[in-house]
């Protein structure tokens, strides 16, 4: 965040005395959203006119749902069924929507969810995160950095980001620890409820632990998504859902099991990535026209994380290869030996690189300043089948984070002027069978 680097005090200034308007900063990300729809409201209208090919987009407004296998009925809004539209082919991305909790009354004013979070009219004292996954840990990053708000974070599991190796986690909570993040862990809720002006939550700590209350302005219902398929009339046209989301044919594909719908993004409930959503759109529109696509490398996926300090992360972790059976090396460089991160007076953080034994690629996780920067190079050469030898090979910029990742890959090689023994506390070396 550039608020929280304008107020450090160990870069020859000392920014403190500088205050935040919640009032302008929602308003920016308004604009900012709104810039980007019109771009696409720009498209849309330049796509109502025929292509050189010859076709349209036509775009209906309103709520769409299976009434026979190959017709959609568009909701006019009124309680009727509006426009009735007959296709060949069907693509269903509707997205996802907030997870809810059995007993938990959102009313998008105490109780918030990430739908409701940005339109809160003024920061809050104090904002009560239950659960600790990306959203909940972003939301906690960026009220904890505006230093007006007091921020705990509640979850179920031992530790945060459960579904990333440990030592992301760790790297994240000690963020957290520094900006006053109060991290309860193995923390069962037992009740959130509006209460006044604020809100009054109840969490037990461990199995059969103390039971603790606090007293809150807002809590942020923060427990995951799922797909938005209430009253599609899915099993109308055929397809199949199982575990809450459209079931796919097969691996890399979009189609699902009615020949004549595809699906995308959120509603598979797999992977909830903007980017992947893209990528299954394109991929579902070309099937569907014979375009014969590639299947989809789901195992060059990649996501960025907006801590502090960010988190960006492509293909397979330590904990997936492990569970899969996957046997690997890793190599982790903690940001201490690269010189941009001393240049930036950031060096928490580290990057590991992760490949099989014999040096195909498998995965990377940065958490660092500008980590974004590092995965793009990697999540196309794991597509491709990549070795470790291409990135010892390819000339990185000097000073960048992403030198990090080409010394990760010279001590798996060996051929690193970083010996691991020389610096036990920033370079390491993990071989699992």
């Amino acid at each position: 965040m550039d608020f929280v680097r304008a107020r450090r005090t160990d870069r020859g200034w000392d920014g403190r005395a500088l205050e935040v308007s919640w009032a302008e900063v929602t308003a920016q990300v308004r604009a900012a959203c709104e810039e980007a729809w019109r771009a696409t409201e720009r498209q849309l209208a330049h796509t109502a006119a025929p292509s050189p090919a010859g076709g349209v987009v036509e775009r209906l407004h309103g709520r769409g749902r299976f009434v026979a296998r190959d017709v959609v009925a568009i909701d006019d809004g009124r309680g009727g069924e509006g426009r009735r539209v007959s296709a060949a082919s069907f693509l269903v991305a509707v997205g996802s929507k907030p997870r809810a909790l059995p007993g938990v009354d959102v009313d998008g004013e105490r109780i918030l969810t990430s739908d409701h979070v940005e339109h809160v009219a003024e920061l809050p004292a104090s904002l009560g995160i239950v659960g600790a996954g990306v959203v909940g840990c972003e939301y906690a990053t960026i009220f904890a950095g505006f230093g007006r708000t007091s921020v705990e974070l509640f979850d179920r599991g031992p530790r945060i980001l459960p579904f990333e190796d440990a030592d992301v986690s760790a790297e994240i909570a000690a963020s957290f620890g520094r900006s006053g993040v109060h991290i309860h862990a193995q923390a069962k809720l037992e009740e959130l409820v509006a209460e006044g002006d604020g809100v009054r939550l109840r969490a037990r700590l461990g199995d059969g632990g103390e039971i603790f209350e606090r007293r809150l302005s807002r809590a942020l219902l923060s427990i995951g998504r799922v797909p938005a398929l209430d009253d599609l009339g899915l099993d109308v046209a055929g397809v199949s859902v199982a575990r809450g989301g459209i079931t796919c044919a097969g691996p890399g594909t979009c189609r699902t099991s009615a020949p004549h719908v595809w699906c995308a993004g959120d509603v598979s409930a797999d992977v909830m990535l903007a980017n992947v959503a893209e990528q299954e759109g394109r991929h579902a529109v070309e099937d569907m026209f014979g375009l014969a696509p590639p299947p989809i490398c789901y195992e060059a996926q990649s996501a960025i994380y907006f801590f502090r300090p960010e988190v960006a992360a492509v293909g397979l972790s330590e904990q997936l290869c492990a569970a899969r059976g996957q046997p690997y090396r890793a190599a982790v460089v903690r940001l201490g030996l690269l010189r941009r991160a001393i240049a930036m007076r950031a060096t928490d953080g580290f990057v590991k690189l992760i490949a099989a034994p014999d040096g195909k690629l498998l995965g990377l996780r940065v958490v660092a300043p500008q980590a974004s920067s590092c995965i793009e190079g990697v999540a196309l050469l794991i597509e491709k089948g990549g070795h470790l030898g291409d990135l010892d090979q390819c000339l990185h910029p000097h000073p960048a984070v992403t030198e990090g990742v080409q010394e990760c890959a010279r001590l798996l090689l060996g051929t690193s002027t970083y010996a691991p023994a020389a610096f036990p506390e920033l370079v390491r070396v993990i071989e699992a069978a």
